[in-house]
């Protein structure tokens, strides 16, 4: 299959992903309430009938207040030769500069276990979290994710992980990335409903772990990324577009402001 038949499949099951969580949602609100400490999560996987895939369905209550409206977020899962695969998948806002509008994109991350081998050792170094709570728990923490380059300052001390030019910065590290656009490079001007921007998250590395000189510099590759790409008329488009998607699409905070 291609990138672009992986997402079109995964957005098509969405709509039986969104009743299986409501049916499962008084289920897991009374065990919410049986929980004293918080933040807390509950993950459920499910099989879709009718494509056969396999997905975590995850509950997220950040405090008491939560419990009774906690947050959903569907991840799949995926087993190949090498083991499992998650996948996330999301539209992507672009833009070549402010000037010329933005657009949105088809968008795949894949994380083999590894990854989350590596967010346990360095995140959370606790054998009591599930593999699955521990897929959730990231997926909670880090929806902030700001594509950088990796600059020579940013990569010392962790070439032997490889040559990877691109990472992205997310709240709790800085993933080493392989990334590319199926379908070719996304333009303003043409159709971009055939294209995909996948990213292959290898690894996470700790903030913690990095010097002075390495955090400086990814924190003005951020900042650029952010000017460039987030602020002024892309983030009214962003917004704009969000408030168009179905329901079972858009973020809940959209699906809550009635």
């Amino acid at each position: 299959m291609t990138h672009l038949e992986i997402y079109n499949e995964l957005v098509a099951d969405m709509p039986k992903l969104n009743i299986r969580a409501s049916t499962l949602m008084t289920k897991v609100v009374k065990a919410f309430h049986k929980v004293h400490q918080f933040p807390s999560w509950q993950c459920y996987e499910y099989t879709h009938q009718e494509s056969n895939n396999k997905y975590l369905i995850s509950y997220y209550a950040g405090s008491a207040k939560q419990v009774d409206k906690p947050e959903v977020d569907y991840i799949g899962l995926v087993n190949d030769t090498y083991g499992k695969v998650i996948i996330k998948w999301q539209p992507w806002c672009f833009s070549e500069d402010l000037t010329k509008g933005s657009v949105f994109i088809k968008s795949l991350g894949y994380y083999r276990g590894h990854f989350f081998s590596r967010y346990r050792e360095r995140v959370w170094p606790n054998d009591k979290i599930s593999p699955n709570e521990l897929i959730c728990r990231y997926f909670t923490r880090n929806q902030r994710t700001i594509p950088i380059q990796l600059s020579e300052e940013i990569k010392r001390g962790y070439e032997q992980y490889g040559p990877f030019q691109y990472g992205m910065d997310v709240p709790d590290g800085i993933c080493l990335t392989d990334q590319f656009f199926e379908g070719g490079d996304i333009t303003m001007s043409e159709d971009n409903n055939n294209k995909v921007y996948v990213v292959f998250y290898n690894t996470i590395i700790n903030r913690g772990l990095l010097n002075k000189g390495q955090t400086e510099a990814i924190d003005i590759e951020g900042k650029e990324y952010v000017h460039d790409h987030i602020m002024g008329p892309i983030r009214k488009a962003y917004m704009k577009r969000l408030q168009s998607l179905p329901a079972y699409l858009s973020p809940p905070f959209l699906n809550d402001k009635k």
